[in-house]
């Protein structure tokens, strides 16, 4: 990994008005308080990065949770310029925001826009008014049409619409209609999510008394499939599994392409994750405790000073080797579609061939019909798609 190539920032916000009933992510409902204290303990934790010895550059930042459009403008610019103090930020970044549509307007994002925010990313879900009743989500797909309009109105020429399936009673007939309606709107780009049920949720819990029917895994693989054919014939190329661009690279996400070719990123905020200088490593979970762990005035941890390479938020951190970078870039580098894993970025990256590094598992994998193995790449076939998890399964 050339540590002058571009590395990526991800900032999390940790904030909900309200818990939605699949997630499991870091994230709280009621703290919307906190936002100042925390938005200078983001700062702190950025500062530590700032290094005399080497110019770190930036090609992509991500402001996710949570949701991050609680943030009044004020805090984002505070953060946007302590990122700019302490990294070098490419001329051509990409900077983007996920956003709750509810929580959005024009002259909120005339003011993001004119901070540097070039990408959003709305959390529509569905267009299904029981389908985001079932998800708790606090907005309607009307929400979504304004905010999309707000959006394109002040200049945002990178859109991404996020979508649920494979939901407890959705039906294909409602996935494709909420296809139809999101499509007319003609985003520059689509994530579309299969719904897991993680442990914890309430989702899970109302799934396991019998409230709701288990989701159905063949009605959602039709839907996965309608899908792809459908969105082909609008001009929406399929680049990653869960992700689709119009037919122009520059439509694609950058930041989360650093993701799938297990690139460096920085991962800032509470319960936030980073890969970077041969280690990947996590802060603490809690917003009070980061917050503790980053100002010095509300500091009671006696261990003050940074921890490699992390901050003092920092509460795991693991060395991953050569073997175990190989294993993982192949595991992430298989989410993408089209280019798969490059056979020279590879050899040039590790200094091995990776039909020689690999033989056996990809022979294995071909005569199976889940990849293709040509000259220039290991992709997933259709078939491999649908059973990416068997495929990842061989590189852990």
């Amino acid at each position: 990994m050339d540590l002058t190539d571009p590395i990526s920032i991800y900032v999390h916000v940790p904030f909900c008005r309200v818990k939605c009933s699949y997630c499991d992510f870091n994230t709280y409902a009621g703290l919307d308080t906190l936002i100042p204290t925390y938005v200078e303990a983001v700062c702190s934790e950025i500062t530590g990065y700032k290094s005399n010895s080497e110019e770190i550059q930036v090609g992509t930042i991500f402001f996710g949770g949570g949701t991050p459009s609680l943030m009044p403008a004020k805090s984002f610019e505070k953060i946007l310029s302590t990122i700019e103090s302490t990294f070098k930020l490419q001329s051509d970044i990409e900077i983007t925001l996920e956003a709750n549509p509810a929580t959005i307007d024009k002259p909120y994002l005339a003011s993001l826009f004119s901070l540097g925010l070039n990408r959003i990313s709305i959390g529509a879900q569905s267009a299904s008014t029981e389908e985001l009743q079932l998800l708790d989500r606090l907005h309607t797909f009307s929400h979504v049409t304004q905010a999309f309009a707000a959006a394109t109105a002040v200049g945002f020429l990178l859109i991404n619409i996020d979508l649920m399936y494979g939901l407890p009673n959705q039906t294909e007939h409602s996935w494709k209609d909420t296809l139809t309606q999101v499509v007319s709107l003609s985003p520059q780009h689509l994530s579309l999510y299969a719904l897991t049920l993680e442990h914890g949720t309430p989702m899970q819990a109302r799934v396991r008394s019998g409230q709701l029917p288990n989701p159905n895994s063949d009605i959602a693989a039709n839907m996965y499939d309608h899908a792809t054919s459908y969105l082909e014939t609008y001009g929406y190329r399929q680049y990653e599994i869960s992700n689709w661009a119009k037919r122009n690279r520059y439509h694609e996400c950058k930041h989360n392409l650093q993701y799938w070719q297990n690139l460096p990123y920085i991962g800032i905020g509470a319960g936030a994750h980073s890969w970077y200088k041969q280690h990947r490593y996590s802060n603490t979970k809690s917003p009070y405790g980061y917050i503790n762990r980053l100002i010095p005035s509300t500091n009671t941890n006696t261990n003050t000073g940074n921890k490699y390479p992390g901050s003092t938020a920092m509460i795991q951190s693991e060395y991953i080797d050569k073997t175990t970078e190989m294993h993982e870039t192949m595991m992430l580098g298989m989410q993408l579609v089209s280019d798969g894993v490059n056979h020279s970025a590879f050899r040039s990256r590790f200094g091995i061939a990776l039909s020689d590094q690999y033989k056996d598992v990809l022979n294995q994998l071909s005569l199976q019909g889940l990849i293709h193995n040509d000259i220039n790449n290991v992709r997933l076939t259709a078939a491999g798609r649908l059973l990416a998890n068997r495929v990842f399964s061989e590189f852990v």
